[in-house]
């Protein structure tokens, strides 16, 4: 079955092209300018399709997933970083997963806090059987008394470990103390 890769032709590039490589499947790339996006290998980009749309224009997100789910779905995976709270666009990704599917989604640090939307988003989708969550918590790195925001490949080993494990929380990097974010 293939995968369901939205927002990921820039920091997460790494961890679609890993994702991507280990199921021989059909490939799905949903992202603003995913026309324009290669993984840089043949036999990868040969099982892309990419469609051109932003999460943020609801109507036209929720028709390119409905293209891609007939031309390729239901997905065995998915990799998603969206940016906002839109329930309503998240449930429409769920609703193209495949039985057992694992769907990696991945949210910034302000998603982490005690009582925010990381957490929101944990208790939706433990209420979901058919589909497997994990979640991604983007954090910074402090050593030496600097704090920097983690790099590419940082995110991209937090996602992978996170597809990898059990755990439905995953932290890349730290998102405490707070108050040491670059």
């Amino acid at each position: 079955m293939p995968l369901l890769c939205i927002g990921t032709t820039g920091m997460l590039a790494g961890a679609a092209r890993q994702l991507a490589g280990s199921g021989g499947a059909d490939i799905a790339v949903l992202a603003r300018r995913a026309s324009a996006f290669r993984f840089g290998e043949a036999a990868l980009d040969a099982r892309l399709s990419a469609y051109d749309t932003d999460w943020s224009d609801a109507a036209g997100f929720v028709s390119a997933l409905e293209q891609a789910g007939a031309a390729q779905g239901p997905f065995r995976a998915a990799l998603v970083w969206m940016h906002g709270r839109d329930e309503a666009l998240r449930a429409q990704i769920v609703h193209h997963m495949a039985e057992g599917g694992l769907l990696i989604e991945v949210l910034g640090s302000a998603a982490s806090r005690p009582g925010a939307f990381g957490e929101e988003r944990v208790r939706v989708m433990q209420g979901l059987p058919h589909i497997r969550y994990r979640q991604v918590l983007l954090g910074f790195v402090h050593h030496d008394g600097v704090s920097r925001w983690l790099t590419h490949e940082e995110i991209c080993a937090g996602v992978l470990q996170a597809a990898a494990g059990d755990d439905v929380v995953t932290v890349a990097g730290q998102v405490e103390p707070w108050k040491l974010r670059p």
